[in-house]
């Protein structure tokens, strides 16, 4: 007998099978408990004191590039430690510390959950403001598979290297549309309301150690369908 479904037709018994849902992570201070270029960026001019020489003559310029744009600002700081240097040592310091150092920063309830939504069939992507090689080198360090990542990325100029990219803010969407044509998320974990436009996009939420006023605020932003939950870490 037959099927009941003409050629060309299309069987509506059989189930469409949906994408699977997006779930967005932040990763400094959600996967890891600091702001991991940051502390980087401490420890590897802690051991070149003229890079610190360098850095507090440009650091007046930074803080008055830091008004109209964090992006700028980054920049001249990162050009401070890198000008005249090898860029390869400096990635390959930027891998040592990724590996060595910065799983000791790692938050388990944070990664338990990570793994959750991977075992629940979610598509989990990290959204970031430091470099993914960072995160990658720490995703390496556990074991973990790979993982969608967007970040900050550099670039040579003038015999350093500046940002190109700063991936904070609206800039994490735009990111996810460029890299992975992601438009759509479900659910996003974060420490902080800089990521308002991923999280006035997420039907769940779930804010990392927030500070008041990050709650505060989340709250005003979203609506009453949307779940809200705070984890609060040791």
């Amino acid at each position: 007998m037959g099927s009941g479904v003409s050629e060309g037709e299309t069987d509506l018994t059989q189930p469409s099978r949906s994408p699977p849902a997006v779930v967005v992570f932040d990763f400094d201070g959600t996967l890891v408990s600091r702001d991991s270029f940051l502390d980087f960026s401490l420890r590897y001019c802690a051991r070149r004191p003229g890079r610190l020489l360098l850095l507090g003559a440009l650091l007046p310029l930074a803080l008055f590039l830091a008004v109209r744009s964090r992006t700028q600002a980054a920049s001249v700081l990162l050009w401070a430690m890198t000008v005249g240097s090898s860029t390869r040592r400096f990635v390959l310091a930027l891998r040592r510390y990724a590996t060595s150092t910065l799983p000791s920063y790692a938050n388990e309830v944070i990664f338990e959950e990570l793994a959750r939504h991977q075992r629940e069939g979610s598509r989990v992507v990290i959204a970031t403001g430091t470099v993914p090689l960072l995160v990658r080198g720490l995703l390496a360090a556990r074991n973990l598979g790979r993982i969608a990542i967007v970040g900050s990325r550099f670039r040579g100029r003038w015999g350093g290297l500046i940002a190109e990219t700063h991936c904070i803010g609206g800039v994490k969407v735009r990111e996810l549309k460029r890299r992975f044509d992601i438009v759509e998320w479900s659910t996003v974990y974060t420490d902080s309301f800089a990521d308002r436009s991923l999280l006035s996009r997420a039907r769940d939420i779930t804010l990392v150690s927030p500070s008041e006023r990050t709650l505060h605020r989340t709250q005003r932003l979203i609506g009453p369908a949307t779940a809200l939950r705070v984890l609060s870490l040791p």
